[in-house]
This record gives C-alpha cells, structure tokens and sequence, in this order.
C-alpha cells in the first residue's frame, strides 16, 4: 500500500504521535511553498465505515500555515474493491469506485477570526477541523446516493 499511497503524495503519519510531530510539520513546510498536501483526516482505515471524529492535525495544518491554503473536500467510496486493506493486496480492476469533490473551503476569514478573537491553539484546531468534519459528512452523502 505505501507506494500506492506515495504517488498521492500522501504523508505517513504516526498514530498516537499526536499534532507536533515531524509529518505535520512537513506537510506544513509544503502548504507554506505552496504545495498541495493529500490528507486522510480520520486518522486511519475506515474498516467500518461508521463516521469517525477527525484529528486536530488537519486543523493545525491549516491554523498554523503562514498562507491559509484552501481545503478540497474529496469523498470516495468503493477504493476498498479496488485495493482491499486484507491480503492478498493486488489491484482488483474494473470495480466501481466514486470520488466526490467538493466545493472549495477558504478558512483565510475563519483563520482571521480566531486569531482576532485570540482563540487558543486548541479552540482554532478544533474550530477548523469542526468545519471539514461538517463538510466532509455532506460530501458523504452526496457521494453515496451517486455510487447507488
């Protein structure tokens, strides 16, 4: 899974580390050049597809950027046909898979409130991530009545 994963430019983050480790701060030196960063903010597999809190990572990313970057949405369903997270690990080909994009998040209003208001680190990531959180669960079940 990790070279597929790499060609994403996805980011691998330790579990557990918490906001203030090495990959956050990676994937923020690249939001501050301008680069995209790919992120799965639920924190790991959703083997049950129930909906899960996202980490405050997400939200320190954007808070903690010296240029509030924009947020694109993305929900997907059916990547799980196609590359299973059980062995054996092969592409299965010709399996339907649905990617919903979003409208795009401009937090640079939102970011400029919390620091006005002197929110603490905590309140603006859980703010921020609050935001995605709410967005990414309409995205949802937008996507899911187009992949039925």
């Amino acid at each position: 899974h990790s070279y597929f994963f790499a060609f994403g430019k996805c980011v691998p983050i330790i579990r557990g580390a918490g906001v203030f480790q090495d990959a956050i701060d990676f994937c923020i030196e690249q939001l501050d050049k301008g680069s995209w960063v790919h992120v799965f903010p639920e924190g790991k597999v959703n083997m049950t597809k129930e909906n899960m809190r996202l980490k405050w990572g997400v939200g320190r990313m954007i808070f903690d950027s010296l240029v509030t970057p924009i947020v694109i949405p993305i929900w997907h369903i059916g990547m799980d046909d196609v590359l299973p997270n059980d062995p054996p690990y092969y592409l299965r080909l010709f399996k339907k898979m649905t990617f919903n994009f979003g409208n795009p998040i401009d937090f640079s209003e939102l970011v400029k409130t919390l620091r006005a208001r002197n929110a603490t680190d905590v309140e603006a990531r859980k703010e921020i991530t609050d935001v995605i959180q709410n967005e990414l669960l309409k995205l949802k079940k937008e996507t899911e009545t187009l992949h039925s």
